[in-house]
């Protein structure tokens, strides 16, 4: 019964006509050979580094902005016009792009910088491998292949703000101060691309002071501008008098009312397009437009919560009542949850283990808070409505006992 299921839904697809006509133009890695009202933040950037033209190095670039405004793509799309000046004067430039939300520790995007600039084709001596060397070791490897082979590096490391809100900002400091260690002839500067304005805040003194030589910010796109960026899109993703001009100022709408974030908007395009394609129509109504938006809104928190362990959800309990919201306090109200249930309680480090894990999972954030001659502390934060880790306690006959404690 299942494979007839099964060969239904694949015989449909293959007979059924489809509205989308290239359903890559509608992915989040699509970058458009042109960036609508982003003319003076592309200019911006291509005139900070355009004194590599010059032989010149280019000043530290902090660029800030809510998610789906638009940084990466402009930044990808002037790198790539820079690339091809650069070959036309032999001029020895290569620009490793980090996303520091995968390359999460200040050890992997060393690897990832090393990958990306070939040194791990090199003899094994110099090479940095994916464990086993030290942080200092590394980067020297790194800074040493810079040197021999004369390399100007631009580091573009995308939403910087995870790695310092995690690992602190001892990497950037280093990369800040390479310049030191080689000649005149090479130079790294970097470029920091970050989801959060108050980015700046987290970090140390002498790291903001070298890291932000230059600063740029991108604001959310108008409902007016995202309208003109789902119809550029609409004429290169579906085929003609798919989606009425109706449509798609509603679909412009809800993200701009929402976030003014582009790639919400085309998300909300692209799931609605998709719903209209396995419904057989053969137009994009406003229903559809709805139904998209339940199902990108549709709340998966509640799934993950009801699915985790009892301890899983006794450390979002804790880190709910904490006051400073630090690993001690919530550990300290993990094992009170503990006997009032007479559990047995986890060790701290295995509960430290089950915050990195719900930190990946998006339901909590951790940051790095430099308290100065104290040193550095961890604070957690819930990421989720409380409203959704309710229903997840209430469900739960062990836990429902506790729910008293969420509301006071």
């Amino acid at each position: 019964m299942d494979d007839d299921i099964l060969d239904t839904i694949f015989d449909s697809a293959i007979k059924n006509k489809n509205i989308i006509k290239n359903r890559q133009v509608l992915t989040i890695d699509y970058v458009p050979d042109k960036l609508l009202f982003r003319t003076k933040e592309s200019t911006a950037i291509a005139q900070s580094l355009s004194v590599i033209l010059k032989k010149g190095r280019p000043s530290n670039l902090l660029i800030f902005g809510k998610p789906g405004t638009g940084k990466t793509a402009v930044v990808k799309n002037v790198i790539d016009h820079l690339y091809n000046k650069t070959k036309q004067l032999d001029i020895n430039l290569q620009v490793p792009f980090i996303n520091a939300k995968n390359s999460n520790t200040p050890y992997k995007i060393l690897y990832e910088i090393a990958e990306l600039l070939g040194i791990n084709k090199e003899e094994k001596k110099m090479q940095v491998f994916f464990t086993g060397l030290s942080m200092s070791e590394a980067t020297d490897r790194i800074l040493d292949f810079i040197k021999r082979k004369s390399i100007k590096i631009v580091l573009v490391i995308d939403e910087i703000d995870s790695l310092v809100n995690k690992k602190g900002d001892d990497i950037l400091y280093n990369f800040t101060r390479a310049n030191e260690r080689i000649s005149s002839e090479q130079f790294i500067s970097l470029i920091g691309i970050s989801n959060s304005l108050t980015f700046k805040d987290k970090l140390d003194p002498r790291v903001k002071s070298s890291l932000s030589e230059e600063e740029l910010v991108f604001n959310p796109y108008t409902i007016e501008q995202l309208k003109q960026i789902l119809i550029d899109r609409c004429k290169l993703a579906l085929y003609d008098n798919i989606i009425p001009s109706g449509v798609i100022n509603l679909c412009a709408a809800i993200a701009g009312r929402e976030t003014g974030d582009a790639r919400k908007a085309i998300d909300l395009l692209r799931v609605a397009a998709e719903i209209a394609e396995r419904s057989m129509t053969m137009k994009i109504s406003e229903e559809h437009i709805r139904q998209a938006q339940k199902k990108i809104d549709s709340d998966t928190n509640f799934e993950i919560l009801s699915n985790s362990t009892l301890h899983t959800k006794l450390v979002i309990l804790s880190t709910i009542r904490s006051k400073n919201a630090s690993t001690g306090e919530i550990y300290s109200i993990y094992q009170n949850f503990c006997s009032r249930l007479q559990q047995e309680p986890l060790t701290q480090r295995r509960m430290t283990q089950i915050v990195g894990e719900l930190d990946q999972l998006g339901l909590i954030t951790t940051n790095i808070v430099n308290q100065g001659r104290y040193g550095r502390t961890q604070r957690i934060k819930l990421h989720i409505p409380i409203s959704s880790v309710k229903e997840a306690i209430r469900s739960d006959p062990i836990l429902s006992p506790l729910i008293h404690d969420i509301n006071n």
